[in-house]
């Protein structure tokens, strides 16, 4: 398990909430305007059980066709555990206490529980028409068929695949996850979230690591494009570009070279030539592309937190030219409470 598991399960399911709505709740899903959720996080939540005060992993109000609202709450565990329905009673209390409307409760657990989404109550509670049961919704990771799951429609699902159980090996099983979503119709900052996602949950051993790039080079060279992490692909991606451009300009320089001092030489100098200013100007390009895409994810995370951006931010962010820089801000975006907390400027 990841140590930022938190913050990675976050930033996943804030990009796909619809996805998770439709794989846990398809029948309330459909009656909501998922496009126009609103994120209420950093809400405190009171924690009778343990003494203290949190903030709820997840809190969204998202607006029902043909009028009113549903509030949405959701808790990620990484291991199922007893008491957690009881919190999750508590925290519903404190959410209605500030806020009106209907409250769903949902509750993921990553590993334990039972496998697949139910509908639960609380156990030992009285049942009768006098009285409110509190009820949720669990969806046990773990224990489902992988397979079953990236045949989904739900692009989320392929990635919580990597959670759940493999029909074979795990590094075969890895490895179709990668596929599927390298595979699948996606923006670039969609498709980054899920690889991600899948690299750092589904973690290999030695042998299977080893196991792993047998098989994707078995598949044409498949391992190179879809086991790398973004920033990686855009750096071979500029090598590939610049030495193809050394050796268009190797030939040329080298032909000019060789009617003055001999053929051969001229074309391996020429070419020794074009490959040093090609792999200079493929690792310029693969720079600037991979900054255009971290300003993507950052906008792109910028108003799944805080909503439509204004112009103004959209400019700050667009001058920010260092890779560094651009990763830091895309890690604090789940820390800050306000954009100007987040100094863009």
């Amino acid at each position: 398990m990841p140590p930022d598991h938190d913050r990675l399960f976050k930033t996943l399911l804030r990009a796909f909430f619809g996805d998770l709505l439709h794989l846990m709740v398809p029948t309330i899903a459909v009656r909501l305007d998922i496009a126009r959720t609103a994120f209420l996080d950093k809400e405190l939540l009171a924690d009778a059980t343990e003494g203290r005060r949190r903030e709820a992993d997840l809190l969204a109000r998202i607006p029902l066709h043909g009028g009113g609202s549903l509030l949405v709450h959701v808790e990620i565990e990484a291991r199922a555990r007893s008491r957690m329905p009881h919190r999750l009673r508590s925290y519903a209390s404190r959410i209605q206490a500030i806020y009106s409307g209907q409250l769903l409760s949902i509750l993921l657990n990553l590993r334990g529980g039972l496998a697949g989404v139910h509908h639960a109550t609380l156990d030992g509670e009285l049942s009768g028409p006098e009285l409110s049961p509190f009820r949720y919704v669990v969806f046990g990771l773990s224990g489902c068929s992988g397979a079953e799951y990236m045949a989904r429609t739900e692009p989320l699902a392929w990635a919580l695949a990597a959670l759940m159980r493999p029909d074979g090996a795990r590094a075969a099983h890895k490895l179709a996850c990668q596929r599927r979503i390298a595979e699948a119709r996606l923006a670039d900052e969609r498709r980054i979230l899920l690889m991600d996602f899948v690299e750092a949950y589904l973690e290999l051993t030695g042998d299977e690591a080893r196991e792993y790039k047998i098989l994707g080079a078995q598949n044409h060279g498949e391992t190179t494009t879809v086991w790398m992490t973004w920033s990686e692909r855009m750096k071979a991606e500029g090598r590939k570009e610049g030495l193809k451009l050394g050796k268009q300009e190797g030939r040329q320089e080298g032909r000019q070279e060789g009617r003055q001092e001999g053929r051969q030489e001229g074309r391996q100098e020429g070419l020794k030539l074009g490959k040093n200013e090609g792999r200079k100007e493929g690792r310029q390009e693969g720079l600037q592309e991979a900054a255009r895409s971290l300003r993507q994810i950052l906008v792109f995370q910028l108003e799944q937190r805080f909503g439509p951006l204004p112009a103004s931010v959209h400019h700050q962010v667009e001058a920010i030219d260092s890779l560094r820089r651009l990763t830091r801000l895309a890690e604090r975006v789940l820390t800050v409470s306000s954009l100007r907390e987040l100094r863009l400027r």
